[in-house]
C-alpha cells in the first residue's frame, strides 16, 4: 500500500489539469497512489485523466456519469484512497516538487499532528495579483500559544495539506451541521488548529492557483448566519479540549478574531445584513 492517497476532485479542469498532475507526478517523495474523481466532466478533462491513468498506475481515473455538489465530490474523493497520510489536490493548484517529501516528514516528526501545511503563494489569474502567505510565528512553545498563533494566521489552502486519515475523516464530520461551502475549508482545520496539532513544512511552498470565480460567496444574511453556526461549532470544540478553564477563554477570543478575518466581519456584516432586509421590506412585490 502507499504511504500518501492524493485525491483530485475535478470538473471541468482541461485548461489546467495536466499541469497539475504533471506537477503530483514529479514529486520526489514517490510512494503515493492518486486518485481523480472526475465529476462528469464534459470539456476534454476526462481524456487527460484516463491517459494519466493509462501510462502511470499510481493514477486511477474515476469518472463520474452525474454531476454532484462540489462538497459531495470532495467527500467522495477522501473514500477512494487507502493511504494512512491523505491530501486534497485542487485541479488547478501546483506545488515545489518537494512539497509532498516535506509534508510527509513534518507529519513523521510530530507524531501527534493531525495536518501538515506549508508557506502558500497565491495566485489571481484573472487580475494577476500575488502575494505570498508565510506560516505564522508564535509567541510561546506551548499549545495554547501555538493554537492562537495558528488561528489568527492560517489559510484556508490549508484544506490541501497532508492529513492523517483518521483525522482528516473525524474533521470532515463537523460539516455535516455546517450547511456552507463558505468557510468550510477553515472549518475543516478548526480542531487541529485549536488543539496546536498543525505540523509547518517551511522549506516547500503551495501555490494555490485562482483561475474560475467561486459559486460558494454569500449574501450578507446567509454569511451573517454561516459566521454564527461557524463559531458554534469551533466553541464546541474548544469545551471538548483539555484546556484549562482560563486557556478556553483565550481561545474563545482568539476565535472571535479568526471568525471576523476568515469568515466575516461581525459589526460589518450586520450592517449589510441589516440594510439588505430593510431593502427586502420596502422594494416592490
Amino acid at each position: 500500500m502507499a504511504r500518501v492517497s492524493i485525491a483530485v476532485p475535478t470538473y471541468n479542469g482541461a485548461e489546467t489539469i495536466s499541469e497539475s498532475l504533471n506537477c503530483i507526478r514529479g514529486q520526489s517523495f514517490e510512494d503515493f497512489e492518486v486518485v481523480i474523481c472526475d465529476n462528469a466532466s464534459t470539456d476534454g478533462t476526462s481524456e487527460i485523466c484516463a491517459e494519466f491513468a493509462r501510462k502511470d498506475k499510481r493514477f486511477r481515473h474515476i469518472r463520474s456519469n452525474i454531476n454532484v455538489p462540489v462538497m459531495e465530490n470532495f467527500k467522495k474523493a477522501l473514500n477512494l484512497g487507502e493511504a494512512d497520510y491523505f491530501m486534497w489536490r485542487a485541479d488547478d493548484d501546483l506545488t515545489d516538487e518537494n512539497h509532498l517529501e516535506a509534508t510527509v516528514n513534518a507529519l513523521d516528526r510530530e507524531g501527534d499532528a493531525r495536518l501538515a501545511v506549508t508557506p502558500v503563494h497565491r495566485i489571481n489569474t484573472s487580475t494577476g495579483r500575488e502575494a505570498d502567505y508565510p506560516l505564522p510565528v508564535s509567541e510561546g512553545a506551548d499549545r495554547l500559544s501555538r493554537a492562537k498563533a495558528t488561528l489568527l494566521g492560517c489559510h484556508p489552502s490549508w484544506f490541501y495539506g497532508l492529513w492523517r486519515r483518521d483525522a482528516v475523516v473525524e474533521d470532515m464530520a463537523v460539516l455535516r451541521d455546517y450547511h456552507y461551502a463558505w468557510a468550510a475549508d477553515h472549518l475543516t482545520t478548526m480542531r487541529a488548529m485549536i488543539n496546536g496539532q498543525v505540523a509547518f513544512a517551511p522549506e516547500a511552498t503551495f501555490t494555490q492557483r485562482i483561475m474560475r470565480e467561486g459559486s460558494y460567496h454569500l449574501q450578507p444574511v446567509e454569511r451573517l448566519a454561516a459566521r454564527r453556526k461557524y463559531v458554534e461549532i469551533a466553541c464546541r470544540i474548544i469545551a471538548e479540549t483539555d484546556y484549562s478553564a482560563r486557556e478556553k477563554i483565550a481561545l474563545r477570543r482568539a476565535l472571535e478574531q479568526h471568525a471576523n478575518k476568515r469568515v466575516a466581519p461581525w459589526f460589518r456584516m450586520y450592517k449589510r445584513a441589516l440594510r439588505q432586509r430593510i431593502r427586502a421590506i420596502f422594494s416592490p412585490a
